[in-house]
């Protein structure tokens, strides 16, 4: 005789139904997401003062053409056409456009951090060819474009920064600019479609943009492309110590690319993810500071907003340095973005980073979001050059705050300062602490508080160790793997294969806390209470994890949020 399911079994696999519509359209979601679909590419006959994807797209295929490795031709092709474009658009541009160039010869050295060893840097004979455009209007708003080269000893061997500068008349060599930078030499053996050909696409476009769509800045914008962030960010090192703008810089963004990284790559640790037939490219804020004035203006202007505050504070502990670190933290302090193209780690530093991995939308989001924050930054009352800003330091004393900053599947990002995080991650805590009290009086005294407490502390305990052994088993079986197949990343250019070997096993370390839940029996009388004992075992495992994910928000957001705005980087083994 077939058996009836009873009505709680019912309304179990209601829930089981409803948590699993809830995936499928979050993951829906998620996809559309990470895989641009939600934007669509401007062609190449788009309005001039639009964006172009397509028009960026053709600066990628023509920079990877050849290496542009330090040393190699190309990188020296590489410059010459993006000065070559610099050109088209003097061109393209009114005829009342003065241009000035000058050849100066520099000397730089500097230490860093590497590995947690000093590693000390010398460079000579490094040559800056400066192009300044001066567009002359009736009203005095001039356009002024520079074009710096470095150039080593070696005729072949070249470390290239071509400045790109736009400001209005009245400009004094002192007022404060926005710098916008990108680097056009590739990783060894890649032809840097994504790292960071895309990079200087991007930034040609938007130069085009800002010069043909009536846009006058109301603050000076450099365009600085550098030809050797991959040697340990020499180029952007020598336009920070010798360039005459340098102390004009009042803000500034670093456009980079991992290649091919997840974009939860910086957030979330090491959630890589990699497709093998397209490249997919999310701009996410990895870095921001110091302050939370770059961060606001990012969340108050960005179209298609991608960043995570938490981000920042794991960027150390990742293998790789960028220029952010130059302009904001070693040699300048300036308030800075630190932008970073993620997803598809596969191809990252490697001949598989070309044209075709590209993935259609990823560039114009890029675009568009750039585009805004330089309107943001350049209209900002808060944009200030070096001297404002250690005056201003030096009068008020240097307050180093941070924000709290994340975005919700890039619909919108959500931002608050350090003293409403405090309060925010501390709600949780207390209703923690005040639950049991509310329990005590809601069920007209028959419960001790201190009972119910004890056993929420028991469940967070419990729900504790099941997020630790979800951790240990998967790493447990990464190490087996090793024993048996020579390759450990197997599962990295295929994401489902991760999902296979590491869901279950996580799933397994999470769920035995709550098998031997029944080994440790409750500090509360059931007899006394109008409560079946697996009720009261469900609100203490509930309670107990609110309680665990209170403690850890509460604590790890206190802790970040709290300490400086940059950390010094001390483990590095290669630059982005």
């Amino acid at each position: 005789m077939a058996s009836r399911l009873s009505s709680r079994d019912v309304s179990g696999f209601k829930f089981i139904f409803f948590l699993a519509i809830m995936y499928v359209i979050i993951s829906l979601l998620v996809h559309s997401v990470l895989h641009m679909k939600f934007i669509t590419p401007l062609s190449i006959d788009a309005p001039l003062d639009r964006f172009s994807e397509a028009r960026a797209i053709h600066h990628v295929a023509v920079l990877t053409t050849d290496d542009r490795q330090e040393g190699r031709p190309g990188l020296r092709k590489a410059a010459a056409y993006i000065k070559e474009q610099l050109e088209m658009l003097k061109e393209r541009a009114e005829s009342n456009i003065r241009i000035e160039v000058e050849e100066t010869t520099v000397n730089g050295s500097f230490n860093m951090i590497f590995l947690g060893h000093g590693i000390s840097f010398a460079y000579r004979d490094h040559i800056n060819i400066v192009a300044r455009i001066i567009e002359e209007w009736d009203v005095y708003f001039p356009l002024l474009t520079g074009t710096t080269i470095f150039i080593w000893n070696s005729p072949e061997s070249m470390i290239g920064d071509f400045t790109w500068r736009i400001s209005s008349a009245d400009l004094q060599e002192t007022d404060p600019s926005v710098l916008i930078n990108g680097h056009f030499d590739s990783p060894l053996g890649s032809p840097g479609a994504g790292d960071c050909g895309s990079c200087v696409a991007s930034m040609l476009e938007l130069a085009r943009v800002t010069v043909e769509s009536g846009w006058i800045p109301p603050r000076p914008i450099i365009f600085l492309f550098n030809g050797a962030e991959e040697l340990f960010m020499l180029g952007s090192h020598g336009f920070m110590t010798t360039h005459k703008w340098r102390d004009s810089v009042g803000a500034s963004i670093n456009v980079e690319a991992s290649g091919t990284a997840g974009p939860e790559f910086c957030v979330m640790v090491l959630l890589l993810y990699a497709n093998v037939n397209t490249v997919v490219l999310t701009d996410l804020v990895c870095q921001s500071g110091p302050g939370s004035w770059p961060s606001q203006v990012y969340a108050e202007s960005a179209v298609y907003p991608m960043a995570h505050s938490a981000a920042q504070d794991i960027f150390p502990v990742i293998p790789g340095d960028t220029d952010y670190r130059i302009f904001s933290q070693d040699h300048g302090n300036i308030p800075s973005l630190d932008i970073i193209f993620l997803l598809g780690g596969y191809y990252y530093h490697t001949s598989y980073d070309t044209l075709d991995k590209l993935l259609p939308g990823s560039i114009q989001a890029r675009g568009d979001n750039l585009l805004s924050i330089l309107k943001a930054f350049t209209n900002s009352s808060k944009l200030q050059s070096a001297r404002e800003r250690e005056s201003k330091a030096t009068t008020n004393g240097y307050k180093d705050e941070r924000a709290v900053f994340f975005d919700y599947l890039s619909w919108f990002l959500i931002f608050y300062s350090r003293r409403v995080a405090v309060v925010l991650h501390s709600i949780p805590i207390a209703i923690f602490f005040v639950m049991p009290f509310l329990l005590h009086f809601w069920d007209s005294r028959s419960r001790s508080c201190f009972a119910i407490f004890y056993d929420f502390v028991k469940g967070l305990l419990f729900h504790a160790a099941g997020i630790i052994l979800a951790i240990i088993f998967p790493i447990i079986l990464s190490i087996l793997q090793l024993f048996f197949s020579s390759y450990a990343l197997s599962w990295f250019a295929h994401p489902y294969l991760a999902f296979l070997m590491f869901i279950p096993c996580s799933l397994v370390g999470l769920l035995i806390p709550r098998t031997v839940w029944g080994c440790f029996p409750l500090s509360q009388d059931v007899s006394v209470i109008k409560k079946s004992e697996e009720a009261l075992a469900e609100e203490a495992r509930f309670w107990g994890a609110f309680g665990f994910y209170a403690c850890l928000t509460s604590g790890f957001g206190l802790l970040l949020i709290g300490s400086k705005a940059q950390l010094v980087v001390l483990a590095n083994s290669g630059t982005f």
